[in-house]
């Protein structure tokens, strides 16, 4: 029993990697042309964290911007269910 413990606590972090990866993912096609521009990092590299979003719980994902002393980063709000995009934060 002892011996399955670190290869089960690593299927649980891998699996947690690949859903924060399909989540960037899922942001990143939801930006359009121009915004994907702006975009300073490899989308694979976007912050992701958990939060809420009009009283739901979501995934925000964080892209920084060449814009972003002006506007701000792009913020993507996925649902932490559906994994549909419901919307994005109010840039400046």
């Amino acid at each position: 029993m002892l011996a399955f413990a670190p290869l089960i606590s690593a299927c649980k972090k891998e699996n947690a990697t690949d859903l924060k990866m399909q989540v960037r993912e899922i942001a990143w096609n939801s930006l359009s042309e121009q915004s994907k521009s702006t975009v300073t990092i490899w989308w694979s590299q976007a912050t992701v964290i958990e939060t809420t979003y009009n009283e739901k719980n979501v995934y925000a994902v964080t892209f920084n911007t060449s814009d972003a002393a002006l506007l701000g980063p792009i913020t993507v709000y996925v649902d932490k269910v559906s994994l549909v995009v419901l919307g994005q934060a109010l840039r400046m």
